[in-house]
């Protein structure tokens, strides 16, 4: 990202603040740092961070990234640009950590899987009207779709056999109702398959992928000539929205390849950052070295892409 004294920068992950706190050490007072969060805890958390540390240069939105264009406006002005912006997609470590939020399958609480925290009406919050109230083939798209699941139709079947005798409440009923409908040859497997089922319904129940594809074009719109962004994601399904949207804005032409001439008039706005690594081969992503996973197993799925604004 090269952040340097007396720039502006956007995280439109905040998260545990560690992107925020990096950047706002080498931009300097005179520089700024926008950082988004939906997640009030998070909010929180960086605002006690911040405070405490005494940083001046840092200022938090409790907002999500899909208006990141209202959010940086109101808070510096119509005419904002930045140099650089950072998304680190998914799950931050804390909400992972939280038990109480029910977005893993290790603990037993309430189904909630909020970003904005508790979506309750009543008991039941918005994951538990999904499991409890959608069609069977509805949970299957879910499945497939967010999740990549092979047995989706299974569990979502199980799905449907066990709220007719009593709803699905917490997130140990739910995951006993994916390991029963688990065929045995696939039990070395199960821990998988039900990450797998827990992120597909967190992605929906949060807008995951539409949020992303609403906030990459505000993101370049807000970009300054030769200002980055930068993107962590964490699975193939953020990862294309990513790859593509980049792939696109860096051609000059996007009509269909079977027409004869140009008619879209799409003109290059950025420049993907290709990297030298294993032995000189350049790639258009980053992904961790193997020390990196040691010191931290989670971030063993990470991919990163960067690009730079064209000069118009």
């Amino acid at each position: 990202m090269d952040p340097r004294e007396g720039q502006y920068f956007l995280d439109a992950t905040l998260g545990g603040a560690g992107y925020t706190q990096a950047i706002a050490s080498r931009i300097g007072e005179k520089g700024k740092i926008l950082a988004l969060d939906l997640d009030p805890w998070a909010v929180k958390n960086a605002e006690e961070i911040i405070r405490e540390k005494d940083l001046k240069n840092i200022k938090i939105a409790n907002s999500n990234f899909s208006e990141l264009k209202k959010a940086a406006q109101e808070e510096f002005g119509p005419d904002i640009k930045f140099h650089g912006m950072v998304f680190d997609l998914g799950l931050s470590l804390a909400q992972l950590e939280d038990k109480s939020r029910g977005f893993s399958f290790k603990g037993d609480t309430l189904l909630d899987m909020s970003f904005a925290g508790e979506d309750k009406k009543g008991e039941v919050s918005r994951v538990g009207r999904i499991l409890n109230k959608y069609e069977v083939s509805e949970l299957e798209k879910i499945f497939k779709e967010f999740g990549e699941e092979r047995l989706s139709l299974r569990i979502a079947r199980n799905i449907e056999k066990h709220r007719q005798e009593s709803p699905i409440r917490t997130t140990g009923d739910l995951e006993k109702i994916i390991e029963e409908a688990i065929p045995g040859r696939f039990t070395p497997y199960k821990d998988n398959i039900k990450a797998r089922i827990f992120q597909a319904l967190r992605i929906k129940v949060n807008q995951e992928l539409d949020n992303l594809k609403q906030a990459l074009p505000q993101a370049l719109e807000l970009l300054k000539p030769e200002g980055r962004i930068v993107v962590i994601s964490y699975h193939s399904l953020e990862d294309r929205i990513v790859k593509d949207f980049f792939q696109q804005e860096s051609r000059d032409c996007i009509c269909p390849p079977e027409l004869p001439e140009c008619r879209c008039g799409h003109k290059a706005k950025l420049e993907i950052i290709k990297h030298s690594k294993d032995r000189g081969k350049t790639k258009k992503f980053l992904v961790p070295t193997r020390e990196e996973i040691e010191k931290n197993p989670k971030a063993r799925s990470a991919k990163l892409r960067a690009v730079k604004k064209l000069r118009s």
